[in-house]
């Protein structure tokens, strides 16, 4: 089975292959980490899984063993001859050379024998943010399992009061229930990449709070953390056409000192703040 640095080491060099800078590889060689991510990913038989940049199929082979059918997508067309030859004896896989970025995924009828379809992934980590706003945009998926740079994992997480929470965890938050898994030592990959990583869970959620624009919600979020060291006025003030005054009497009238820093609300205190605000600028 693919995941051993012994067995990692065999392919590269089977296939006068070596990890791609610029596609984000580094390959999974401990064996305990790939069993882990299937153990937190609960897949079944049942279950239909989306793979994103699979590589040399150290993951992918585990998903194979678990799950009822497996989609990869894999940008480098290198890795095709290794995938095809390596997991030829798996014929619940299917390998798609394809940017997962650009792929069109609104019918997927390879997955209409599953019960649900999950995504579980060692994003590339230069491209986790649209990765993940892509998925959180696709109605099937319902569940992900991802590993992404322990840096990105706690800012995806992050909780009000902390040094992690940012515009993307509040985004993060309306959309789902993000938690960490567990962490994984950057010495578990080949080569080994400049930080350590995290497992993050993130399943979908349906929001409980009602907005009239949910591209305008989106864009408030960026804009009350643009500047962290700003207060909430002061951002809101530089992103639209009203006085400081005005927002520190809505502020106020909703109950937030006028000193109030957007680390500091909640998706819900957010949430409050937009709705006062759209009666003012619609």
């Amino acid at each position: 089975m693919i995941g051993t640095l012994k067995k990692t080491n065999q392919i590269l060099t089977k296939y006068n292959l070596r990890a791609k800078k610029g596609f984000g590889q580094n390959f999974l060689i401990d064996e305990n980490i790939l069993k882990k991510i299937i153990q937190v990913s609960e897949l079944t038989k049942d279950d239909g899984v989306i793979e994103i940049g699979p590589g040399i199929g150290a993951l992918t082979e585990h998903l194979c063993l678990n799950a009822k059918k497996v989609l990869a997508f894999e940008i480098d067309s290198n890795m095709l001859e290794v995938l095809g030859n390596e997991l030829k004896d798996y014929s619940n896989l299917k390998i798609i050379n394809q940017d997962f970025l650009e792929a069109k995924l609104e019918n997927l009828d390879y997955f209409n024998d599953c019960k649900r379809i999950k995504v579980v992934s060692n994003l590339p980590y230069y491209i986790t943010t649209p990765i993940i706003t892509k998925l959180l945009g696709i109605n099937f998926v319902e569940e992900m399992y991802l590993m992404v740079q322990k840096e990105v994992g706690m800012r995806l997480s992050g909780k009000p009061k902390t040094k992690d929470y940012n515009s993307l965890s509040v985004f993060m938050a309306y959309k789902s229930k993000c938690k960490i898994e567990f962490t994984v030592a950057r010495n578990c990959f080949l080569p080994a990449p400049n930080v350590d990583s995290v497992i993050i869970s993130v399943k979908k959620i349906k929001s409980d709070f009602t907005v009239n624009n949910e591209a305008h919600f989106l864009k408030f979020i960026q804009i009350i953390f643009a500047q962290r060291r700003k207060t909430t006025i002061n951002n809101i003030a530089n992103g639209y056409s009203l006085s400081k005054e005005e927002i520190s009497l809505l502020l106020e009238n909703l109950g937030y000192l006028p000193s109030v820093r957007s680390e500091e609300l909640t998706l819900e205190d957010i949430y409050k703040i937009y709705m006062e605000i759209f009666k003012l600028t619609k």
